[in-house]
């Protein structure tokens, strides 16, 4: 899935390291292959790929239809539900068994600017609570409370889905993709997760957040024009690539907590799902590549240019942000995946409709999640 300029170099490295080590193996490597028609019609022939990259959503599908491989007991004998991350097994769990690895730990993450959290006196937050009274605090200062680059649709459905992952989980998601409207009328908490939202719209989020996209959503963050930025963790390379001189800034070390009793903890992410096909005639050898791929030595590869490794020993504590944020992947569990990568594409993007119209005020919260079904299933 991904582009050689970003991890796709990275893979790269990493079988260029395999075939020196195997010189009577050759690896066909494809990078940043998103057509998703190309991938299925690949795992339903012999001689297509043997392993692939696939998302959450596809999974699903393809451990439905047989396409992929249980790779229940490789995982066990190679004693990687030990070495691994919960997000990055449970993103390759389907109905209790194992068809796939995530490789890479992202979580969702609450960054903020330390000078004017100091300044004000404002203390993290650790429920809703808090964080309405400090965006309440900094509306009063004449400070965007929460930068959100609502034009990118998908901002907002991973805001949501931090939420959902507290009130709702991903099961009730995942039993009913590819079903029809009605088995999602009634899904737990879902209303609650929408009442949460709004409540942020009219205290955190600003009107005009729509006219802007993620990119101008992190400089706004920088230039301290807002006090936080919610966003996936990778995030942090590009604040630290772009941050002026002098900017501090930290992460929430405590997740907000939503509701009392929440599913999950820390929304997150296991990375694209490293599967291998069931046509396949190489299993022997596909598994062989994924043993090696990690290994400490191999997963140091994905430290160095600055990711979190999905094996834990791989991993260095080097500086306090990266401390939380590895300690977050460590509280995830089966109900933290991101949402909108346990839907089908319509409905995640029906859901970043909607959210946008929220703000803008077009739906009301009432009708929010009638109009998603809506827009998701229209004919």
């Amino acid at each position: 899935m991904y582009p050689e300029e970003n991890i796709g170099g990275i893979y790269k490295e990493i079988v260029k390291e395999y075939e020196k080590q195997n010189p009577d193996l050759k690896i066909e490597l494809t990078l940043d292959l998103s057509d998703e028609s190309k991938i299925k019609e690949s795992l339903t022939k012999e001689e297509g790929y043997d392993i692939v990259g696939i998302k959450r959503s596809q999974l699903i599908e393809y451990a439905k239809t047989g396409l992929i491989t249980d790779l229940t007991d490789f995982i066990d004998k190679n004693d990687l539900r030990n070495k691994l991350y919960p997000i990055n097994l449970s993103y390759g769990t389907f109905n209790g068994k194992n068809y796939g690895i995530g490789d890479l730990p992202i979580t969702y993450e609450w960054f903020y600017n330390k000078s004017i959290f100091n300044k004000y006196g404002i203390k993290e937050p650790a429920n809703l609570k808090e964080l309405i009274d400090i965006s309440k605090k900094l509306n009063s200062k004449g400070i965007i409370p929460i930068s959100i680059g609502a034009m990118d649709r998908w901002t907002l459905a991973l805001l949501f889905g931090n939420i959902t992952c507290q009130t709702t989980g991903i099961q009730s998601f995942t039993d009913n993709l590819g079903s029809d409207k009605k088995a999602f009328e009634n899904i737990q908490g879902i209303n609650i997760a929408f009442n949460t939202f709004d409540k942020l719209v009219k205290n955190s989020i600003k009107k005009n957040s729509v006219d802007i996209n993620y990119m101008q959503s992190v400089d706004d963050f920088l230039k301290g024009k807002a006090a936080i930025l919610p966003t996936i963790s990778i995030t942090k390379e590009l604040i630290e690539t772009k941050k002026p001189s002098g900017f501090e800034y930290g992460i929430f070390e405590t997740p907000i907590q939503f509701v009392d009793n929440p599913m999950a903890k820390v929304s997150a992410s296991g990375g694209q799902i490293l599967t291998i096909s069931s046509k396949s005639s190489n299993k022997d050898e596909a598994e062989k590549f994924l043993k090696f791929l990690f290994e400490q030595e191999t997963q140091k590869l994905f430290v160095e240019k600055g990711f979190i490794s999905a094996l834990k020993t791989a991993n260095q504590l080097d500086t306090v942000n990266k401390r939380i944020i590895i300690s977050h992947i460590e509280m995830t569990n089966d109900n933290s995946g991101f949402l909108i990568d346990n839907l089908d594409l319509k409905m995640a993007d029906a859901i970043g409709i909607v959210l946008s119209d929220m703000i803008e005020g077009r739906v009301k919260l009432s009708e929010a999640w009638d109009r998603v079904l809506k827009i998701s299933f229209q004919q």
